[in-house]
């Protein structure tokens, strides 16, 4: 639909992700860590699992994975989780 159309590039292209970078610590100092946004899976679902689309901030991994089991899409979790392994162990 043109709406998750426009919300995808939105995420995607518009917003300029790496204008601000944090620290892991919080601070000013220390090891700056990048914004970004990717695309983990895109396509249908028999049944939909979430309402409108919002921001939900997950200060855990814990309360993430809690957060998509209450839907019944935990394995929306496991993937991301996953792809970040990855990542960083390409990094190092």
């Amino acid at each position: 639909p043109k709406q998750q159309k426009k919300f995808k590039q939105l995420m995607l292209h518009r917003i300029k992700w790496a204008e601000e970078q944090a620290c892991k610590d919080g601070t000013d100092q220390g090891e700056k860590v990048e914004n970004k946004c990717m695309l983990v899976w895109e396509g249908s679902v028999v049944h939909r699992n979430f309402g409108d689309i919002v921001f939900k901030l997950c200060p855990t991994e814990t309360f993430a994975r809690e957060f998509f089991r209450k839907r019944g899409v935990e394995h929306y979790w496991d993937l991301v989780y996953g792809m970040s392994v990855l990542e960083a162990s390409e990094d190092s």
